[in-house]
Formats: structure tokens, sequence, C-alpha cells
């Protein structure tokens, strides 16, 4: 198949895969399932647990316990402040596929990388990149990094044959004469954006000027805890509820537990919040059994909400299919 002419033909090509692929959290509207070095990982656990938040040291442990290390913030530290705007997916490629040993349809699209680059095949690298390259991701709509084990030449080799040319530092490839995607490739790592940014600034954040930086993605992350895949929604420092994120935790595929954070404006806005989703537990029954509400207090208060997941039931489904526990807390004011 060849490259769409246009690059943003090329989007509309990789948003529509993405929507054939997961129509997750419509109400939402969350596009992904939805984001290089160990420092680079959106993963929160001593190993390799994390998959799909972290992209290298690990997002999860048995444990489950909430804070872990600072994966989840180091996997966010590859992306501009300015991606807040966007939703987020980090995920432990690898771990994933460990997870999917023996049953590969188990963990479905939550285990696979959600980065707009990836809806569409086969992209300006041809056949020369796979997602079984693929250890861990950041992704947003529009820019992320992938870590892995990549074929420099063979890729490079795929982007000069459709017209990709070094520019600037001699380090990032851009389409001859137009806009449209520019990338950067090592045998580690692929950072990308899509939408004409030739300096790539999304992936380049300045110091104290990432995702990491902001308190609220610092207070998300340590309430997620030790998980394999972290999907969050815009910054909305405007709203009653600030942030929220949907973690995945997992010893095994078949022992799948979800956590969804949120910070909130303030104390009694996190009551509330914590409230109404004590409210939908109990409608929904037996939906959500077993769910574990919590709340820290103090400066930016976090909701915590623990889902556990039968063998039954599919990793994501907070965001798949049981949108309605997630959607409580962002489709209406509180």
């Amino acid at each position: 198949m060849e490259e769409p002419a246009d690059p943003y033909t090329f989007l509309e090509h990789a948003d529509a895969g993405r929507q054939r692929q997961d129509r997750g959290l419509r109400g939402i509207q969350l596009s992904f399932l939805v984001m290089p070095t160990t420092a680079r990982r959106c993963v929160l656990g001593s190993t390799a647990l994390a998959v799909f938040l972290a992209v290298g040291s690990g997002c999860s442990s048995d444990s489950g316990q909430v804070g872990g290390d600072s994966a989840v913030l180091e996997g966010l530290s590859a992306l501009a402040d300015d991606s807040s705007a966007n939703q987020v997916a980090c995920l432990d490629v690898a771990k994933a596929r460990e997870l999917s040993k023996g049953d590969e349809k188990r963990l479905g699209s939550v285990g696979q990388p959600g980065g707009a680059l990836l809806g569409y095949t086969p992209g300006p690298w041809g056949e020369a990149l796979k997602v079984t390259q693929i250890s861990a991701s950041v992704d947003t709509e529009s820019a992320g990094r992938w870590e892995g084990s990549f074929d420099v030449a063979a890729i490079t080799t795929a982007l000069k044959s459709n017209g990709y040319r070094q520019s600037g530092d001699d380090e990032t490839w851009t389409k001859s004469g137009r806009k449209g995607m520019s990338l950067r490739v090592s045998k580690q790592e692929i950072s990308y954006t899509v939408r004409g940014d030739t300096s790539m600034a999304a992936v380049n954040p300045k110091d104290g000027a990432s995702l990491a930086d902001k308190k609220e993605y610092e207070r998300v992350a340590e309430c997620l805890g030790d998980v394999y895949r972290a999907d969050f929604l815009p910054l909305t420092s405007a709203k009653p509820v600030r942030l929220s994120a949907l973690g995945q935790q997992a010893a095994t595929a078949a022992k799948n537990t979800e956590v969804l954070c949120l910070v909130a404006k303030d104390e009694t806005t996190a009551d509330r919040a914590a409230a109404r989703l004590r409210s939908v537990v109990a409608d929904k029954s037996p939906t959500f059994d077993g769910t574990k509400v919590t709340v820290e207090k103090g400066d930016q208060p976090v909701v915590r909400a623990v889902v556990p997941d039968t063998g039954t039931q599919r990793p994501g489904r907070l965001m798949l299919a049981d949108m309605e526990l997630w959607m409580a807390i962002t489709g209406s004011e509180l």
C-alpha cells in the first residue's frame, strides 16, 4: 500500500485505523486506548511488569500498592507540557507480550501501542518497522516515542524511498517539500510528530517543561501505582476534575486489576467524586463488584478506585465496555 499523497490524509487514515481498532470511551472520545531508555519509560514497577503505561522499566508489580517508583513520570518526561491538551497513552509493550503468551487475544488493543502512526499500515517505513520491535511506548494523537530494537539502516532506506530526507540537524527525517510527519530514528528509540512540527518540540521538552513536571500528572502517577499501562485524559485545569487516568495492573493475563485515579480541585469535589463512583458501583452491580474507592485529602486531593476484573472480563473494560464508572466523573460537573 502506498502512503497517501497528503500528510493529513495520512492522519485521517491513521485515525480511521485507530477507530476501527478501538472505539473505547465514546462519551469521552478516547481515541486511543489510549503514549527510550530506562529513564524514558512510563512504567512504574521495579521490573518490566509495566506494559502499556511504561516504556521500559515495567509499570506494575504484584503488590498493586499506591506509590511505586518514578517510572511513569520518567515516561511522561518525554512529552512537552503542552501535550496536556491531548490524551496520553503509556505502555510497557514487552510486558504486554509477556502477559499475552498463551492467549494473544486476551489483552486485545490494550496490549498494542496507541500512536497515530501505528494506526496506518505499512507507514512511511514500509515493512522495515514492526510493532514486535517496540518494547515500550508513550503516545499522544500527534507525537510520541517508542523504545525497542530497531534496524536503522532498513528504516531510513524505506523513509528515503518514500520521499523523506534528513533536515536541520541531520537527525530529523521529513517529507521533502511538504509539511507532515517528522521522525528521529536510532537503534533504541524512535520519536515522531505528525502535524508538521519539524522542530519536534513535542518530544523534546525543555528542562522543567514536560508533563512529568506538572503536579497533576505527578499526583495521578503516584495514585496509579505499579501499572503496565496508563491512559490519561487531557488536563482540564479549569474544571472540578483536573486530570484523570486509568491504569492496568496484572500479575497474569487472567488476573487484571484496573485503577482509576483523578485529581480534584478541592476536598469537597473529591468527596463528591468518590460518592458518585460508589453510587455507580452500587447501581451497576455486579459489573463493578469488589471496587474500593478511597480519597487522599490535602492540596490537590486524589480519588482512587480499584476495580478487579474476573477472568472473563477483558482488560481495559472501563474504557472499552463498562464505561459508566469513568464517565461518572468526566461526563458532567461535580
